[in-house]
């Protein structure tokens, strides 16, 4: 049986049900509550920022249909999360102000949204804000999009990377080779025993998602992983409603680090 000392509780878009997703109280919160690792989306708004979104268009939090790419960070700075009735309302925050936040804290996983083939604006843009913060090793980027992960480590060979992948996985695993990843980022359901072997073969981190029941922690827990993104498992700690999210975030061992 897995011992939660030997990998990673990677908070997914952080704490999601007292604060809005994607949001520094957020991953606060997530913290505060028992995780050790952090993962959020990022994308770019049409001003050329890197915001922290998960949805390609506004609808999900704020009942807009414009598009983020579409969106200023004056705009999307100046909107208001309408869905959920959250106590600690965050507000839209760009990478640099997350990464700022949590430098030399825990291990984060930034989640790439970005589906054009032509992304080296887009990969050049998050290798220059990690490297200007020197915070490469507390840092891997992970993406469904196999020419993103390819233009990252053409630019920058040592970049932590992670390819996220489910269905059909053997098209994944052939790609795989062209792509240098760093891990793997598999469904749970794609979890199985081979894969895993492979992977250990391969020298590659795992880092599954979203692992969010029991039932689904018994399942995999004889395999030998480096990490879960989770929406709820983190939620170990005794935690004061009352109390607020500006906490004081302690140092956790570096992914990949068992």
């Amino acid at each position: 049986m897995n011992d939660p000392k030997d990998y990673l509780l990677i908070a997914h878009r952080g704490e999601r049900v007292l604060s809005p997703e994607n949001t520094l109280e957020a991953c606060k919160l997530a913290l505060k509550q028992g995780a050790t690792g952090l993962e959020v989306d990022v994308r770019l708004c049409q001003s050329g920022e890197m915001v922290l979104l998960h949805d390609p268009l506004l609808y999900k939090h704020f009942r807009e249909l414009k598009p983020v790419a579409a969106s200023s960070l004056p705009e999307l700075k100046s909107l208001r999360f309408s869905s959920g009735n959250y106590r600690y309302p965050g507000k839209i925050c760009t990478m640099e102000e997350f990464l700022e936040e949590f430098r030399g804290t825990v291990p984060i996983n930034l989640d790439a949204k970005f589906w054009g083939i032509n992304p080296f604006r887009f990969a050049k843009k998050i290798i220059n804000l990690v490297d200007r913060l020197k915070i490469r090793d507390q840092v891997w980027i992970s993406s469904f999009n196999p020419f993103l992960l390819r233009q990252l480590k053409n630019i920058k060979p040592t970049v932590r990377t992670g390819y996220l992948f489910q269905d059909p996985v053997r098209v994944y695993q052939m790609i795989d080779p062209f792509l240098d990843s760093d891990a793997w980022h598999p469904h749970y359901k794609n979890a199985t025993p081979q894969l895993i072997e492979k992977a250990h073969r391969l020298k590659k981190e795992i880092y599954i998602w979203t692992v969010n029941t029991e039932a689904v922690m018994k399942r995999i827990n004889g395999f030998e992983f480096h990490g879960i993104i989770s929406d709820t498992l983190f939620r170990t700690r005794p935690f004061s409603l009352n109390s607020r999210p500006d906490i004081e975030v302690k140092k956790a061992n570096q992914p990949g680090k068992k």
